[in-house]
């Protein structure tokens, strides 16, 4: 019935519905998904590849669906927009990134579903092998941290390059519990952590909480313009600086393949990491104040 309530709403769609623009097919769909609504997504993409065929915007809709599907635990919808996916985009293209990901990071998680976390680790590991484009490299990565970093000694740091106070090497941390920011000076979510940030930092830090801002360069600075590295390590500082006060003790690590090795396709992403130097806690998202709290305490709270 739910299937044949979809190619229903999908008539309807194109019927009643003109043609989406660059951009608004995908737009309506994560409206959609961040409704729950899975169907009605479907439909959107379905009246849309009826008039459109099959381009970059529908093939990157499919990709949220995909990953819809998947958090919705609608396993066999998810494989087959997968197989579509996989279907249509045979390599990685610079144009379809976005698509291509979604397609090997929901087939991961299908499989640690259905065969566990060892065929999903072989599979991803091996895709990552593959992957040339950084972007997708750490999104990989992100998928492969998720099954499988906490519980494990944290990645070192390189420090060679550095903003702020000079950085110490997470194994001379032992005994401190350390909680990593990775961030990006562009983005606008981290940007709204700052406050909290700060406040965390002012509250731990004299209880022994070591916190650091790992970053990398993107190629821009100011205004979104190319920027060479130099420029785009003063536009760091000057970010840091104006956009998160009380943060002036945190230093700033920059790297591009340690980004890529904590998985850093999402900004910001935090990671804590215990007494011990073990991963206690990997999240690629926000995090509210009080969750952040929550979860330094308990490791806090654990004897030395």
């Amino acid at each position: 019935m739910r299937n044949k309530s979809v190619r229903v709403v999908a008539v309807l769609l194109l019927l009643l519905t003109p043609v989406l623009g660059a951009g608004e097919l995908v737009r309506l769909v994560r409206n959609k998904l961040s409704a729950g609504d899975l169907a009605s997504g479907l439909a959107a993409a379905e009246s849309y590849k009826e008039k459109s065929g099959v381009d970059a915007e529908y093939l990157d809709a499919v990709g949220w669906l995909a990953r819809g599907a998947e958090m919705l635990r609608q396993y066999e919808t998810a494989a087959a927009l997968v197989a579509e996916l996989r279907r249509e985009i045979r390599e990685e293209k610079a144009e379809l990134l976005a698509p291509y990901g979604a397609g090997i990071e929901v087939e991961g998680k299908l499989l640690a579903v259905r065969e566990g976390r060892g065929a999903a680790l072989q599979f991803l590991e091996a895709e990552f092998a593959r992957a040339k484009n950084v972007s997708l490299r750490a999104r990989i990565r992100r998928t492969i941290n998720a099954l499988s970093l906490e519980g494990q000694l944290a990645p070192e740091l390189p420090l060679s390059n550095f903003s702020g106070p000079q950085p110490g090497a997470l194994a001379a941390q032992k005994g401190k519990p350390v909680l990593l920011f990775l961030w990006a000076h562009w983005c606008g979510d981290c940007r709204a952590q700052a406050t909290s940030l700060s406040r965390l930092t002012q509250k731990y830090a004299p209880r022994g909480l070591v916190v650091m801002a790992p970053t990398r360069l993107y190629g821009t600075g100011a205004q979104d313009k190319a920027a060479t590295p130099e420029e785009e390590k003063a536009h760091i500082q000057k970010v840091w600086a104006e956009s998160y006060p009380g943060l002036e003790s945190v230093p700033i690590v920059i790297d591009t393949e340690m980004m890529v090795r904590y998985g850093v396709s999402a900004t910001p992403t935090y990671v804590l990491i215990d007494r011990k130097g073990l991963v206690r806690m990997y999240a690629p998202t926000r995090l509210s104040e009080a969750e952040l709290t929550r979860r330094i305490e308990a490791v806090l709270a654990e004897t030395p």
